[in-house]
């Protein structure tokens, strides 16, 4: 069976400051309080921000690509796209300057439903303070996994999950007009709706008026920067939560349907099959996570 699973990295910046830099992209400087998301896991180190005194490179930036690593963060030579090691840890960069601490999450998602997305974004996202302060749920569950003497538990995956899928929506709607990669405002709107709200009762018209777009002008829209159509890419998304509840929790199978957005059981279960070929139940019962426990809302 093809492995459709793909890795994203995130790092939280709970002290001072450092440079990110991913290969092919332009660094990033994140302080205390902001977000840097890895979709896809790309290769990237983890440096101390450069002093003020240091000649920049030739290039223009400060620190050079090939500078090495500090002890013990990935670097050009590590491979965080690597499956085994903690969903979630605390890093601390050793250098001079002031102390940096970084909350460190890695996780795995269904690359089928999020493919458009993730292609529309830079290897690196840089989330600054004030949007993470803004998305409740995001910062939230970043201040439970950051809090003093917190340890490791087995919800770690799920909870690091829930900050990638944050992220990403918050990623696909930037604030700046006009939405990059997006051909109107409005489709980076809805993309973050369906990724945050699948549960609701959404219409083709409904997020028509989400976008601030008429239908047939949003239909094409969507169609033309996310690869599918609206309807489509909700449907996805709605199977692809559904998978998760029935291979990481114990919720009823019978109340996933409604979980995500379905009236239908009927509905649901055909959607399911053609998604990954075969039945809700069968799906659980192939899971290799035995220690499900019940779902508890956080």
């Amino acid at each position: 069976m093809e492995d459709v699973t793909a890795r994203a990295v995130l790092h939280y910046v709970l002290d001072g400051g450092c440079r990110i830099t991913a290969a092919g992209t332009a660094p990033l400087d994140p302080a205390g309080g902001e977000l840097v998301l890895l979709p896809a896991a790309a290769r990237h180190r983890i440096s101390p921000l450069p002093a003020a005194a240091d000649p920049p490179a030739p290039d223009g930036r400060a620190a050079p690509p090939d500078a090495p690593a500090p002890s013990g963060l990935p670097g050009s030579d590590a491979q965080p796209t690597a499956p085994t090691g903690p969903a979630v840890r605390v890093l601390a960069l050793d250098g001079p300057g002031p102390p940096v601490r970084l909350l460190s999450l890695r996780t795995g998602y269904d690359r089928r439903a999020v493919r458009p997305l993730v292609a529309a974004l830079p290897r690196a996202v840089l989330l600054d303070r004030r949007r993470v302060e803004g998305a409740p749920l995001l910062r939230d569950t970043l201040r439970l996994l950051a809090a003093p003497g917190r340890r490791a538990g087995p919800g770690d995956r799920l909870l690091a999950l829930r900050v990638f899928e944050a992220a990403l929506a918050l990623a696909a709607d930037p604030p700046r007009p006009p939405d990059a990669g997006y051909p109107h405002p409005g489709i980076g709107r809805s993309v973050a709706a369906i990724e945050t709200r699948y549960a609701e009762p959404w219409t083709v018209d409904t997020l028509a008026r989400e976008a601030g777009m008429s239908r047939s002008s949003f239909t094409a829209a969507f169609r033309e920067a996310v690869g599918t159509s609206p309807a489509r890419h909700l449907t996805a998304r709605r199977i692809r939560e559904a998978a998760r509840l029935l291979a990481e929790t114990g919720l009823p199978q019978s109340a996933v349907p409604a979980r995500v957005g379905y009236r239908s059981r009927v509905g649901f279960h055909l959607a399911f099959r053609t998604a990954y070929g075969t039945t809700p139940g069968e799906y659980r019962a192939a899971s290799p996570r035995r220690d499900r426990r019940p779902l508890r809302r956080i």
